[in-house]
């Protein structure tokens, strides 16, 4: 291991020697050979930016005591660290020199993720591919190529707890990897959020930098922790820069902005557009999804020369602002950022409703970032849908990246739909009605069905095992089979024997259109609470009532099925049921909730969910379902919304009939929303077999 410090690391750099490895360092920070970020051009843009700063320029004395106390933390302080400064353009510096220290030094496998629009890195899902790809394989994946942005997540968790997979710096025996997000104040689409960090706690040898500025919500880590999912007692906490302190780029920005002066009104429309865009932006996109005209388009060629210096036009023709220095240098009121996002949403929705643009015409920006802008501004679970749908399907695999694009913006419209659902159910919402929960609740199945569908036809884990080469995007075969034509139409069949009437006719005849050419289908059956018949030996009732515990009977409360003792006072009843621990403590809750009075079967409801949440499985959800029809709306409603279809490594025929699958939710659909949501669910599993079979 090498164990030079930071501060000999820039002792030793001053010769021509020194400035080629530091620049093979950068190359390093670029992400593995032929992979997903080493082709990322914002990175190389950041680092372009930067370089400069880092590489040909010596060192700060000032920030040298700021490094060695960085190598400190590193070598024995806690698994995370939060790093402000009033200054960003100070703090990216810093952190840009440490990380290249580190790699040079072969200290540890060393990840940099900038988060900022410039580069195109401040949506989430730009974020995390970013991340994803920034490791050196994929080993750890369950997923050789995640398909989503909680399979990115969840793939990245496993690798800060799985270092050795990802890193071999410094040696076999003792791997390190450092990874530092730079800026996560220009996080644009609400993350990091509580639903799933992407990063967790890291584990021995994986240390992890967030860094922030102390103007915003995150200021000295307040708030920010939460989101991030660390503790105080794990977290180091660094303040790089006192209030009144510029680094040279900001200083320069801030004057170029000065010595444009009054701008013409039409170069400000410029600006304000590229100040609200969440990543670089062409010009066609700038006029066709932004709503820039010709003459605001133009209006940057015939600005001052200081106008041309807070921006860059990429090899690829993209604007962007030069930096976040220039960036942040441009003042913009939170009502002229809306007011350009509202019209974008506009015209993207208009677009997609009236369906006259073919998929290959639509803007890339407006692909790209229209679910994005839409979750900035709080749109409505209802105008989220509109994004799940084949229309927008179609749009997004005309593109590269179109599975995880299209996924994203599902995800947005499921987890409205479900802050929605959820919020419906509350004691406080009283007055939401029964066919309002079920809009929801059909609505956060069908985001479900999609996404399982899509996952089902990509199909990764069956095909070649890409899980030792650098990541790349995932794509899909859209005419491939889903393999789950018979577990379709036996959750029609299912849901049907539940129903009566016409409602009942209904999804016979869907479920009739499912199961041509399969031979019988059968419906499944529904957890519930059954009768114990047993109970009624007297020799039984005498053990129950001295006191005799579950496994002294015999284990007749199985573990996968409720069955309710008859003959029993409730207090008798209790008793047995407060004996049990663990899973069998749920189980025997469940089993007595009909036969206690009112104010007793909400204490055990609260047992069961308990129970559920310390010891639950997917197994023991069918207990909590036959539960469903005492428990609280809202109990119900996180319950459903927390477990179909989030066990990510289940495949997509169990999503329908499985273990938490759609049959055994039902309970749970019916409480909500009676028999009209379990139509609507049957509804949904028709409607999106027909379009992703």
């Amino acid at each position: 291991m090498n164990t030079r410090t930071c501060a000999e690391w820039i002792d030793d750099s001053t010769g021509d020697q020194e400035l080629a490895a530091r620049r093979d360092a950068i190359q390093s920070l670029r992400g593995p050979e032929g992979g997903y970020a080493r082709s990322h051009r914002g990175l190389a843009s950041f680092w372009r930016a930067i370089a400069e700063d880092v590489v040909a320029r010596p060192t700060p004395p000032e920030i040298v005591p700021l490094l060695t106390q960085l190598d400190g933390w590193l070598a024995g302080g806690p698994a995370c660290a939060l790093v402000a400064s009033a200054d960003p353009g100070v703090r990216t510096a810093l952190l840009a020199r440490w990380a290249l220290s580190i790699v040079e030094r072969k200290a540890a496998e060393v990840i940099f993720v900038p988060v900022s629009p410039c580069f195109g890195t401040s949506v989430e899902r730009d974020m995390l591919k970013l991340f994803f790809g920034l490791f050196r394989s994929s080993a750890t994946a369950v997923f050789s190529r995640p398909r989503s942005p909680e399979e990115l997540m969840l793939s990245i968790r496993m690798a800060l707890r799985d270092v050795g997979s990802v890193s071999s710096v410094p040696n076999e025996e003792c791997p390190q990897l450092l990874v530092i997000v730079d800026g996560i104040e220009r996080a644009a689409d609400g993350w990091p959020h509580g639903r799933m960090p992407f990063s967790g706690e890291g584990c021995d040898g994986a240390h992890i930098v967030v860094s922030t500025c102390p103007e915003s919500s995150s200021a000295r880590g307040l708030g920010l922790r939460e989101r991030l999912a660390w503790s105080p007692e794990q977290t180091s906490l660094f303040l790089l820069a006192g209030e009144g302190e510029s680094s040279e780029r900001t200083t320069q920005a801030r004057r170029a902005v000065e010595e444009a002066g009054d701008m013409e009104p039409s170069l400000v429309r410029f600006f304000d557009t590229l100040g609200a865009v969440l990543a670089p932006v062409s010009s066609d996109d700038l006029v066709s999804a932004a709503g820039l005209n010709a003459t605001e388009l133009e209006a940057l060629e015939s600005g001052p020369n200081s106008a041309h210096e807070l921006v860059l036009l990429s090899d690829d023709g993209k604007y962007s602002f030069r930096d976040d220095a220039a960036r942040a240098s441009w003042m913009m009121e939170a009502s002229k950022v809306a007011s350009v996002e509202d019209a974008l949403i506009e015209r993207g929705l208009a677009a997609l409703t009236c369906g006259r643009v073919l998929p290959e015409g639509w803007p890339s920006y407006l692909v790209e970032y229209l679910g994005a802008h839409m979750k900035r501004r709080s749109a409505s679970a209802s105008d989220l849908m509109t994004l799940v749908s084949p229309e927008w399907l179609r749009i997004w695999m005309s593109r590269p990246g179109g599975l995880v694009g299209f996924t994203s913006d599902a995800r947005r419209a499921r987890h409205a739909a479900e802050d929605a659902l959820i919020e419906a159910c509350s004691p406080a919402r009283a007055g939401v009605t029964e066919q309002e929960r079920t809009t929801l609740l059909c609505a956060v199945v069908r985001c479900a069905l999609v996404e399982g569908s899509l996952f089902a036809k990509e199909g990764s884990r069956e095909d070649v095992d890409y899980r030792a080469e650098p990541y790349v995007e995932p794509t899909v075969d859209l005419k491939k089979s889903t393999g789950a034509t018979r577990e379709r139409a036996e959750a029609l069949v299912t849901l049907a024997s539940a129903l009566t009437g016409p409602e009942q006719r209904l999804v016979r005849r869907w479920a009739t259109e499912a199961r041509a050419g399969l031979d019988e289908v059968l419906p499944l059956p529904i957890p519930c609470v059954t009768d114990d018949q047993s109970a009624a030996d007297p020799e039984r009732a005498r053990r129950i009532r001295a006191g005799a515990t579950h496994e002294e009977l015999d284990g007749y409360l199985a573990r996968d099925t409720v069955i309710r003792p008859t003959g029993l006072s409730p207090e008798e009843a209790w008793r047995l049921a407060e004996s049990r621990e663990g899973e069998s403590r749920m189980v025997a809750f469940a089993g007595i909730l009909p036969d206690l009075p009112e104010e007793m079967r909400e204490r055990a409801v609260r047992e069961v969910m308990a129970a559920y949440r310390e010891h639950g499985d997917r197994l023991a959800l069918r207990v909590l379902a036959a539960c469903a029809p005492w428990m609280a709306l809202v109990d119900a409603a996180m319950v459903l919304c927390d477990e179909l279809g989030n066990e990510w490594t289940s495949d997509f025929p169990g999503m329908l009939v499985g273990y938490g699958g759609l049959t055994e939710l039902s309970p749970l659909v019916r409480r909500l929303g009676g028999s009209a949501a379990l139509v609507g669910v049957a509804r949904a599993i028709a409607d999106v077999g027909r379009w992703l079979p």
